[in-house]
């Protein structure tokens, strides 16, 4: 069974820790990528903005006529969807750490 490589267009949906990357890249990333819960955040944040804008960049082209391309229209918005819900779950989950080390007694 062959199988075929990824076409180039596509490389830059890859995770940066994809299941392709060796377990030892992944260990010697994990500390690198460790931040505060504010650049985490920001990240997500910044991710699911930069995905909002594409969505309308491309929601625009096709309304003035510039691009007949739907289907990259629709996976722009999923794009946007899903950074958004990412972002949010992050969100709902540190502060839920928060809430959690809150109620400790000390």
């Amino acid at each position: 069974m062959t199988i075929n490589p990824i076409s180039p267009n596509l490389v830059h949906l890859l995770p940066q820790n994809s299941p392709a990357a060796s377990d030892a890249d992944r260990l010697a990333g994990a500390g690198a990528q460790e931040g505060s819960f504010a650049s985490v955040l920001t990240d997500a944040l910044s991710t699911a903005s930069q995905a909002d804008m594409a969505d309308k960049a491309s929601t625009l082209g096709l309304l003035m006529g510039q691009s007949d391309d739907l289907a990259a229209l629709i996976i722009d918005a999923q794009k946007a969807e899903l950074s958004l819900n990412l972002a949010l779950q992050i969100r709902n989950k540190f502060i839920d750490a928060y809430n959690d080390i809150m109620r400790m007694q000390v």
